[in-house]
């Protein structure tokens, strides 16, 4: 599907804002005129955008264990009103995605406290909590509001193209066309359903497994916008490891389900010993 097919249909499904849809198929001076978000200080925190609670340790943890300030801001944490089980709250074990949500903000805490981290929630719905996505202006103000200043941004690349990963790197990007320094992150689960490309790993490549090709439509956003992506991979070594399995285990509502189940993917060090990223150049 093309973007613009795309945009379309996601506006017709509510994925998509309608101000957005129109913002992005529109002139270029047009796209690049979002106002608000917080203001650029540069002696204030390094920001990581996690579109959900448990993003920034699955796929930031090398940059939450880093020395230096970092506050991460949580986007989409709204609770849904009472007597809501959506369909993959019901395989987490959940009878209420209200409660389960409740219980997910404390693990959250709980794991970024392991890395002596702290977030700020923006209170927005999960994409499937609502039945229209925000525009990216409302989020750029909320984010103002919580966070008054930070002097860069690490934002999920939205591989896999989760609704609310996208809206997440286009607040990055709306940052990114201010003059703020953003940095992309590699979304994990979803960038290791094939696992790490061979250049990551250093293994020995499949010719029948192209994992970037399923990296390709989120990269190539980017560069729609102008950034030709330069990766950086970062090796996790056995105690970076442990820490980082320490704190998904801790989001125990959440764990099973990502780590789909007895194949405990996350916990393989393939897949835990890597994250990439990738700076606009």
């Amino acid at each position: 599907m093309t973007g613009v097919l795309r945009l379309a249909a996601g506006a017709v499904r509510g994925s998509v804002h309608p101000l957005d849809a129109a913002r992005e198929l529109g002139p270029a001076r047009w796209r690049r005129r979002r106002r608000g978000g917080p203001a650029r200080d540069h002696a204030g925190p390094a920001l990581v955008l996690s579109p959900h609670f448990d993003d920034a340790v699955l796929s930031c943890w090398s940059a939450l264990a880093a020395p230096g300030d970092v506050l991460v801001a949580n986007v989409f944490t709204g609770r849904p009103a009472p007597g809501v089980l959506a369909d993959y709250d019901r395989i987490a074990g959940a009878s209420s995605s209200a409660e389960l949500m409740a219980a997910r903000e404390a693990e959250d805490a709980d794991a970024l406290a392991l890395a002596g981290r702290r977030a700020v929630n923006l209170g927005f719905l999960e994409n499937q909590y609502r039945s229209r996505a925000p525009a990216v202006s409302e989020l750029l103000d909320r984010l103002a509001a919580r966070v008054p200043g930070a002097r860069s941004v690490l934002a999920p690349a939205a591989i896999g193209l989760h609704p609310d990963h996208v809206l997440a790197r286009n607040v990055a990007l709306a940052l990114r066309a201010r003059g703020w320094p953003v940095t992309f992150y590699a979304d994990l689960p979803y960038c290791a359903t094939y696992g790490w490309p061979s250049w990551v790993t250093g293994a020995p490549a499949d010719p029948r497994l192209v994992v970037d090709a399923h990296w390709t439509p989120a990269l190539e956003v980017l560069r729609r916008e102008g950034i030709e992506p330069v990766a950086q991979v970062r090796r996790l070594d056995a105690s970076q490891q442990a820490a980082k399995l320490a704190a998904l285990r801790g989001y125990a509502t959440q764990y099973p389900t990502l780590t789909r189940g007895p194949l405990d993917v996350l916990a393989r060090p393939a897949v835990l010993g890597f994250e990439v990223t990738w700076t606009a150049a």
